[in-house]
């Protein structure tokens, strides 16, 4: 979502030398020249809850609208993910680093023909500012003081940044919204009310190459080419090509598969259990599977410990450091690698996604799979075993919780069944959740009606993209949500090491900030990491310049690909 290292090097030689940057202008260029016509037809698990990206906090809104529909400034490259220009052409900064100068382009237009200008992107972040509008993007822009930011002219914008950052270019790819649209709503209070999931599809009015002309709920969301959109390929044809973008809305993997088996679609995100039988089948099927590694998304067990929701005693198991550790015991990752994963994933202790090699500490302290150990650390920590063999602990109350997950995520549902089993055996009483995915979201991001979850985060680059999680105050910091404080000692410390961490400039230096948080998170344990799967996908072999990354998946590049009838 946010940050980045790849500035650091110009930043560098600014500070030294007192240049400045200007970004070259960007060029998309394509494996092959395409033509026009054709629709990729993907499938997801569940309903969007908005097409607001200001409100947007799951990736069943967040896939749908970002990137399709909503632009930033500045990118990311799907590939090698280094930035790249968007809205924005070109950029310069000063000598110091704190002043950020945006060159935006000309000639861009909203979905409804309104030019898009620097007064979109000013809006833009008085949206973000305004703590009336519940967004992600305000925690990591605080610094504690905001950015300054003004209007230099029609296309260009200035942002002051309260120091030099190394994290200002992923500070600044935030989706752009159309002032002339929203900003009514906003002055009246309704800004938080607009642009729910029963607004009307042609209504949502972005920049991005498609625009979204229907909605059926549980069905399908179709999106259609924008004619106008300002990309262009290597000899200056208009992108993209495709006609259509169409999301159908399957409920669950078994029928994602199916949907495909049929050629109901043809994009479709292999399972490390699907991959040597579809291979096996590729060429009758007319698809290739391709791989991306390991993924840059995490999967993992967080236990609720806010008693301003959580009663006693089951609060106090949960912020028990040596519970947690013990439940981070009975996490059979080789089991899971194994069975849900068909062999095809890798172990992960650290919060740093696996193929973040930039900046993941190898050598934090891990949790291999050891009941006896779990029993050891509960023993430590006051719990004890009855004659009945269940858990009890130290003032009496049997250890008894529910564990929840997403329904339809038939990995997560399995991991949720193989934890319950082992923590069942270590004398708990695990009830067992499989709910709707937005509801889970609801409750997990409220704070209410919830005892442990397991879910993930879609993880990225830069450490200090995830500082909504890992801030105390942060909109994500969902074992502890909802405080303005640090809670604990290592909670201040984590938010002293993300305050420090983006203002440091020396790479190296960096790096050694973020280990130190990383020894903590392994340390403390709020969220109890699984395994890091390697990620494959489908494609019928018409659909042609593929390009698919752990990074970027399948449609990073949707501008560009083509379908060879």
């Amino acid at each position: 979502m946010k940050r980045s290292l790849s500035w650091l090097m110009a930043a560098a030689l600014v500070l030294a030398f007192g240049l400045g940057a200007l970004a070259q202008p960007y060029v998309m260029e394509a494996e092959t020249i395409g033509q026009y016509g054709g629709e990729i037809r993907i499938a997801t698990l569940g309903d969007p809850r908005t097409f607001n990206p200001y409100l947007a906090k799951e990736t069943s809104s967040t896939d749908v609208i970002i990137g399709r529909i909503f632009e930033p400034l500045i990118g990311r490259n799907g590939v090698t993910t280094a930035h790249e220009p968007r809205l924005a052409k070109a950029w310069e900064f000063s000598e110091d680093g704190t002043v950020w100068t945006f060159y935006l382009r000309e000639g861009v237009y909203w979905h409804d023909g309104v030019e898009f200008t620097a007064d979109d992107v000013i809006f833009t972040l008085d949206i973000i500012y305004d703590p009336e509008i519940p967004n992600n993007y305000r925690d990591g822009m605080l610094y504690p003081d905001p950015i300054q930011y003004r209007k230099i002219d029609r296309y260009t914008v200035e942002f002051t940044f309260p120091m030099a950052l190394a994290t200002a270019m992923d500070d600044v790819s935030f989706p752009i919204i159309p002032k002339h649209i929203l900003e009514q709503p906003w002055k009246e209070g309704r800004f938080n009310e607009m642009w729910g999931v029963d607004t009307p599809p042609w209504e949502i009015i972005g920049t991005g190459p498609f625009q979204m002309v229907e909605y059926r709920p549980s069905e399908r969301i179709v999106m259609t080419r924008n004619p106008n959109y300002w990309r262009v390929d290597a000899e200056g044809n208009p992108l993209p090509y495709i006609t259509r973008f169409v999301m159908y809305i399957a409920g669950n993997q078994d029928a994602m598969r199916l949907m495909f088996d049929n050629r109901e679609t043809n994009i479709y995100g292999v399972r490390g259990t699907e991959v040597d039988e579809m291979q096996d089948n590729a060429e009758r099927g007319g698809y290739t599977i391709y791989e991306g590694g390991p993924t840059f998304s995490t999967l993992f067990v967080v236990f609720n410990q806010n008693e301003l929701f959580v009663p006693s005693p089951k609060v106090e198991w949960f912020q028990n450091k040596l519970f947690r550790q013990a439940v981070a015991h009975a996490v059979d990752k080789q089991s899971l690698i194994d069975i849900v994963f068909g062999g095809r994933a890798v172990p992960q202790w650290s919060p740093v996604s696996a193929p973040n090699r930039q900046f993941l500490k190898e050598d934090v302290k891990t949790y291999p799979y050891d009941l006896e150990e779990s029993r050891r650390l509960l023993a430590e920590a006051g719990f004890t075993w009855g004659p009945d063999g269940r858990l009890y602990d130290w003032n009496g109350n049997h250890v008894e919780f529910t564990l929840s997950t997403n329904e339809g995520n038939l990995q997560r549902e399995t991991f949720m069944t193989l934890l319950a089993e082992d923590l069942t055996e270590l004398g708990m009483t695990v009830h067992t959740n499989p709910m709707d995915f937005n509801l889970l979201v609801n409750q997990l991001t409220s704070g209410e009606n919830w005892d442990a979850i397991i879910i993930g985060l879609t993880g990225g680059v830069d450490p200090d993209g995830g500082s909504n999680v890992w801030q105390s105050s942060g909109g994500l910091h969902m074992w502890n949500i909802g405080r303005d404080e640090p809670q604990t000692e290592w909670e201040a410390r984590v938010d002293e090491i993300f305050e420090i961490g983006r203002t440091i400039l020396d790479p190296e230096e960096r790096v050694k900030v973020y280990y130190e948080w990383q020894d903590i998170i392994a340390e403390e344990v709020p969220l109890i990491y699984a395994v890091t799967p390697l990620v494959y996908a489908a494609a019928r072999n018409e659909i042609k310049n593929i390009e698919y990354t752990a990074y970027g998946g399948s449609l990073h590049n949707i501008h560009v690909l083509w379908i060879d009838n």
